[in-house]
């Protein structure tokens, strides 16, 4: 069985080092705000470009703030939050694994330009003839939607773009990305956050665990 990291029964952390990301060499354009050192000797940023047609649009209003994702009790900042537990726990179980579950993230992300929902962009490198954006509302029928609840709906679309990409072959260029048999399966996604490209458009950031 091979490891696995129990956010709610976490073990003895091992020693943790820095590596370059080649992430900000894939999009210089418009990188993501994060940091650049990757938090676990295992994890490797999934170097997603942000899809030209977007960017070459003219933007509308300054981006909003990313969203975090991370685990209470995780041994240091920026590890993420493993997807395959976001689609399989319940909501009061979340609220006890992530910082700030409850916290309505979703009227801030849109309010700048009222909006009601945002597409997030799906640029996996090899696929990006797939061109998957899935949208996401901003608000529930109990409110604005809260961290947890955009965690869990970023999970589902990358659960749901693994099983539709893994039908289609990647381009020989970025065959070390492909998600088909043998390749990158969803049980190794780690969400990091998620941020605005500009307007109703978002991508997450997202590690693969390659234990």
């Amino acid at each position: 069985m091979p490891n696995f990291f129990n956010p709610l029964h976490q073990p003895v952390p091992p020693t943790f080092q820095s590596q370059h990301s080649a992430l900000s060499d894939a999009c210089p354009t418009l990188s993501p705000p994060f940091q650049t050192n990757l938090p676990h000797p295992s994890f490797v940023r999934l170097p997603q470009s942000p899809p030209q047609k977007i960017t070459a649009a003219q933007p509308r209003a300054f981006p909003a703030a990313p969203i975090s994702f991370e685990l209470i009790g995780a041994p240091s900042r920026g590890m993420g939050v493993p997807m395959r537990e976001l689609v399989v726990r319940s909501g009061c179980v979340l609220e006890r694994m992530l910082v700030g579950a409850a916290e309505h993230v979703g009227a801030a992300m849109g309010k700048v330009l009222r909006l009601v929902r945002i597409r997030l962009v799906i640029p996996w490198p090899g696929y990006e003839h797939v061109e998957w954006i899935s949208s996401i509302e901003l608000f529930t029928s109990t409110g604005p939607l809260t961290r947890g609840q955009l965690a869990v709906d970023i999970a589902n679309a990358y659960h749901s773009f693994i099983m539709k990409s893994s039908t289609y072959p990647p381009s020989p260029l970025a065959y070390d990305w492909r998600t088909s048999a043998g390749g990158i399966s969803f049980d190794k996604l780690i969400l990091l956050a998620c941020w605005n490209l500009q307007d109703d458009v978002w991508m997450a950031e997202v590690f693969v665990d390659c234990r």
